[in-house]
């Protein structure tokens, strides 16, 4: 990953989210968006096909569910993958249950959401400054 263009994948279900979410990651620098799912069984089969850098996690998916998706993940591939879920179930219940299943940001799509540019805009920025350092 480090010095080349970070590659995004989007898990989520609305395509209203993933729209706004594509335009608003559109102009992050060195980051490329490589696909998108719907459900649990296309995240998984896409993230273990293209092995995107980072994937933008929503846990209500139109079947299966995002912490499925974020457990295989997390068992496959540990810290090569990083993950932000972005969704409404904020409780202390989804919140406990996808940080002990490893998840590397926990956003609330209500009050969070501009976070998740900064997070990853920050996580380009680490990727960006690794490339200076290996050469």
């Amino acid at each position: 990953m480090k010095g080349e263009m970070m590659r995004l994948f989007i898990v989520e279900d609305s395509i209203i989210m993933r729209n706004i979410l594509q335009s608003m990651l559109s102009d992050v620098s060195d980051v490329t968006l490589i696909g998108h799912a719907v459900d649990e069984l296309g995240a998984i089969n896409n993230i273990d096909v293209l092995l995107p850098d980072v994937v933008i996690l929503d846990l209500n998916l139109e079947q299966g569910s995002g912490i499925g998706v974020l457990q295989h993940i997390k068992n496959k591939y540990h810290a090569a993958i990083k993950v932000m879920v972005l969704t409404n179930h904020t409780d202390d219940f989804y919140f406990n249950h996808c940080m002990k299943a490893g998840a590397d940001y926990f956003f609330d799509k209500s009050f969070d959401f501009k976070l998740v540019r900064s997070a990853l805009g920050n996580l380009a920025y680490i990727n960006r400054i690794g490339k200076k350092f290996d050469a």
